[in-house]
């Protein structure tokens, strides 16, 4: 898609309910990415989001908590089509989150009985080299130090893409993400430049004024969820007052 000017969407998915993951995929997102970092999900509730996003037309991808050998190997093992990777600030960090992805000596662990290779002896030297060409390893660059090595970053062999995070960045430079926008959108635009300089592809979430990368998150599941309800919500609170809409308890309302 980017090589075409198309701008690939995705949206985080916080819940553990797999049917978030397919809505996405229905209504035509190209990614989610599943948020083990931030959000409740377990390997169980990742492993059925996995599987709702390759039955809807999605790609799952999943962020981890830390830069973790294991936790790369047991989230590529249930069948993740790529990591993202936070708090990546030096070309070794890199280096080591993309060893840890790979059928190499000394990366990630080899073993037929797993999603990812479908149980099966049979056809394991083609998931091998399938995976190790495929996987995507995302740096998550979100440190003051992560931006000033972000050339360095974007060198490693096996990075390809790269996600801008402005919320830590903010507070990892001391500023306020909303108040000081304008400084965070210079270091963005200035990251763009950079990461095309090195052939990787450059994404964040979209609408804070970084639209122009390579690809983006629009946001998160449960917060379009809320922002729903609000929408839904607010116009039926414009009823007249006395209304049961505006008694005090729903419950007793509803009963009557």
């Amino acid at each position: 898609m980017i090589d075409n000017g198309e701008l690939p969407v995705g949206a985080f998915v916080m819940s553990t309910d797999a049917a978030t993951t397919a809505i996405f995929g229905n209504v035509g997102y190209d990614f989610v990415i599943i948020d083990r970092e931030h959000g409740p999900n377990d390997v169980t509730s990742t492993l059925n989001h996995i599987r709702a996003a390759e039955a809807n037309g999605v790609i799952p991808i999943v962020r981890v908590l830390e830069n973790s050998a294991t936790l790369i190997q047991s989230t590529l093992d249930i069948g993740a089509h790529g990591i993202v990777v936070p708090k990546i600030a030096t070309a070794d960090d890199a280096r080591r989150a993309v060893l840890a992805s790979r059928y190499v000596a000394g990366g990630r662990g080899m073993c037929q009985a797993t999603e990812a290779a479908r149980w099966a002896h049979d056809g394991w030297h083609a998931h091998k080299a399938s995976s190790n060409e495929n996987v995507l390893i995302i740096p998550l660059v979100e440190t003051a130090e992560g931006i000033e090595n972000l050339d360095e970053i974007a060198a490693v062999d096996g990075i390809d893409f790269i996600f801008f995070g402005l919320a830590d960045l903010s507070q990892d430079l001391g500023i306020d993400m909303y108040a000081d926008a304008d400084q965070l959108i210079r270091i963005w635009d200035e990251s763009v430049v950079r990461a095309r300089r090195a052939d990787v592809h450059l994404g964040s979430p979209l609408g804070y004024g970084f639209d122009h990368g390579d690809y983006g998150t629009v946001d998160g599941d449960l917060m379009m969820l809320r922002a729903g309800a609000e929408s839904a919500l607010a116009p039926l609170r414009k009823i007249a007052p006395g209304s049961a809409a505006n008694r005090s308890d729903p419950l007793l309302t509803a009963q009557r």
